[in-house]
């Protein structure tokens, strides 16, 4: 039958292509369109990717279960279940959904997600094995392989294209329309290719015999030992991807841009493995992957190997945001061919292709759930990343040395000692990445936060500094008579040091008068110095432990002399619950990673800012960031709104009475004479009115149009 062959050919190529489009663009879509609800916290795709490897594995493991019945019965269980999912649509929850800020947010995420993606995505992520199990009953020839191999391209476009397209030209309500239209799309193809395989199931099933030689086939026990490669290999690259994707967003932003890099690579390398496995190389990529985790470990040594070489290669490295990531990229793609390589190679017999996608999929979920749930528990910093290098070299360097088991001696003694001593050095440079003198660490879903002490030099003074991944939340001076001092970004020739100067000299309305004062992330409390006894100053700060270790670790929050109230919620959420026309000054400082959250930077953001600000009022934002420059946001913002902008760059200063760092502020207002005063100081800037953009929307942002 040439006609329903090669329409089964084609409808299953079709199917597992808008499938894996599909399967890799919701991810994104619907992470972006909840991440504001959760103060834009790294974990929120973190979370969002536990439970989309959760509901893979409940999927082919649906696949595995259905595949053990006759071809006809599949056929109509699955378009059954289909057209349940198709009832849910569309995906995208709108703001009526948004959770308590009072619930946990990790089960807040997934509750979100079950409700609003969970049959959708289910029924997707049984195409992968499902269809190839068709594919191979139906035609009794061919590969199968290659269509898995098809579904990570499928994958892979998806996850170019959402940063470089989708985000840019459609807001995420849009965003989720067109998917619901997709999936229509997937949902007609799947059911032809159904159509087609229940006719072509009659001539390999004709009697009841075949039926269950075919299901005893299926169930034959695969030995333990097997299943447990077959998940290990699949485990340790899904560790390692989320690792590096949180080192990553850590140190620019949380933004599908960043997702999507990781995530990319680990697909290449199931394409390249599944789809030409004549590209992998066992002792090429176990020695890549071994040589790229050294050099990694040499940067986090780097003062010690520049000095002994004496050269500053490693440290220029180190300072390099596009030569760390390229690196990163790097190990993360060696690590995962090596891993998926070994993993096409025990591949088993077509009959057990359901069983061996099922463990690949509890692998990766076994990945998110170690480095989501567990980690977070066992660790208070983000050790998964440095212990999964340390396991990553472990097998590349076992891989290269049974290579040699049978060469001569000096083969064996010439691959032996280099790989010996690599692994020294990588367990000890990794080791001491996971040891701090840190005074206090705690880590939660907000992310990691220690407080450490720097000793006085002859030129610097003694500080106590808090910091979340590599950021300064602030600091304290710790010489008794400089405790009150405001320090880092904060000091008193900072963009709102000039503000809180400007205000107490002449006043919101040209007279000094007490102030209502918001802000926006609490840090170290360093801001609550400024206010006066007769002012009153509210924090809205999302993270528990940021005020926890603030009142127990400095004493800014103490010592200060207006009233100052903290309370535990979200920045955006806290500042509505103010009344309108009551605050005279907004900040905004919260941090995440070393990007403010773009929830914060919307239209439907300063509606809300404005509302509860006074006609006078002024709005000052730390926009201090090696890497995004947000000034254009913000001028659209204020050309929207009709404010005036003015921006303040201030110059780090570090002396033995003194410890400023170099910050940039922007300041908002209409209030005429604030801003003459501002426009004496030397540091502050007017904002060209062509260098605004379009503003951002809750429904819309794009970070690469704002890379420096």
């Amino acid at each position: 039958m040439p006609d329903l062959t090669t329409n089964i050919k084609r409808f299953s190529a079709a199917t597992i292509l808008s499938s894996a489009l599909l399967l890799f663009l919701i991810q994104p879509i619907v992470s972006k369109s909840i991440l504001g609800w959760f103060g834009g916290a790294p974990n929120v795709w973190t979370t969002c990717m536990l439970f989309f490897q959760s509901v893979l594995v409940l999927g082919y493991a649906y696949a595995h279960l259905l595949s053990s019945l006759p071809m006809r019965r599949q056929v109509v269980i699955h378009l059954c279940v289909l057209v349940a999912a198709l009832v849910t649509l569309p995906v995208v929850a709108d703001t009526s959904w948004q959770p308590d800020p009072s619930a946990n947010p990790t089960l807040a995420i997934l509750q979100l997600l079950l409700i609003h993606v969970g049959l959708s995505y289910f029924v997707l992520s049984t195409t992968g094995p499902l269809v190839q199990s068709w594919f191979a009953r139906s035609l009794n020839a061919g590969t199968p392989y290659r269509l898995y191999a098809l579904s990570s391209v499928g994958s892979l476009v998806a996850l170019i294209a959402y940063p470089l397209f989708v985000e840019v030209m459609f807001d995420t309500t849009r965003q989720g329309w067109i998917w619901s239209a997709g999936f229509l799309g997937f949902a007609i193809c799947i059911t032809i290719l159904g159509r087609y395989c229940f006719r072509a199931a009659q001539p390999y099933q004709a009697t009841q015999d075949n039926d269950q030689s075919e299901s005893t086939a299926l169930l034959e026990k695969t030995p333990p030992r097997q299943l447990l490669k077959w998940i290990a290999l699949a485990c340790l690259p899904s560790i390692l991807l989320l690792a590096i994707t949180d080192q990553l967003t850590q140190d620019v932003a949380v933004t599908p841009f960043l997702w999507v890099l990781p995530l990319a690579i680990y697909l290449l390398s199931f394409i390249i493995c599944f789809d030409r496995p004549a590209w992998f190389n066992r002792s090429w990529y176990a020695t890549a992957t071994a040589l790229l985790i050294l050099i990694l470990s040499l940067l986090y040594i780097r003062e010690s190997v520049d000095a002994f070489f004496g050269v500053s290669l490693l440290q220029s490295l180190a300072e390099s945001l596009i030569g760390t990531t390229a690196l990163m990229a790097a190990t993360l793609f060696a690590i995962c061919m090596l891993c998926h390589g070994e993993l096409y190679q025990l591949r088993p017999v077509k009959r057990k292709l359901t069983q061996y996608y099922v463990a690949i999929s509890i692998g990766g979920a076994l990945g998110g759930f170690f480095v989501s749930i567990i980690c977070p528990v066992l660790f208070t910093q983000y050790h998964e990343f440095h212990l999964g290098l340390v396991i990553a070299f472990s097998a590349a360097a076992v891989l290269l040395l049974r290579l040699i088991l049978d060469k001569p001696a000096v083969t064996q003694l010439a691959v032996a000692l280099p790989v010996g001593l690599a692994f020294g050095i990588v367990l000890v440079s990794q080791w001491g990445m996971t040891q701090t003198d840190a005074l206090v660490a705690t880590r939660n879903f907000y992310g990691v936060l220690q407080v450490t002490t720097t000793a006085a030099t002859d030129t610097t003074p003694a500080v106590k500094e808090m910091r979340h991944g590599r950021v300064v939340h602030g600091a304290q001076l710790l010489n008794p008579l400089l405790l009150r001092e405001p320090t880092t970004y904060y000091g008193r020739k900072s963009g709102i040091g000039l503000v809180f100067n400007t205000l107490y000299n002449v006043g919101i309305s040209g007279t000094p008068a007490p102030l209502d004062i918001a802000a926006v992330g609490l840090g170290t409390g360093t801001l609550a110095i400024y206010p006066t006894n007769i002012d009153r100053m509210t924090y809205f700060e999302i993270n528990p432990d940021v005020i926890r270790l603030a009142k127990e670790h400095f004493t800014f929050l103490q010592s200060a002399a207006a009233n100052v109230k903290t309370t535990t919620i979200d920045g955006r959420l806290g500042v509505a619950t103010l009344p309108q026309r009551s605050t005279d000054l907004l900040i905004l400082d919260a941090f995440s990673s070393d990007s403010i959250p773009t929830h914060l930077l919307t239209v439907e953001a300063f509606e809300i800012y404005l509302d509860r600000l006074r006609t006078d009022g002024v709005i000052c934002i730390h926009i201090s960031n090696q890497h995004l420059d947000l000034t254009p946001v913000l001028a659209g913002i204020a050309a929207r709104f009709d404010l005036s902008i003015r921006t303040v760059q201030s110059q780090g200063k570090v002396t033995t009475t003194e410890s400023t760092d170099d910050a940039l502020w922007c300041i908002l207002t209409t209030n005429a004479v604030v801003l003459a005063s501002l426009d004496h100081q030397v540091s502050v800037n007017r904002v060209a009115p062509e260098s605004a953009i379009p503003p951002w929307t809750d429904r819309y942002s794009n970070l690469l149009g704002i890379l420096k």
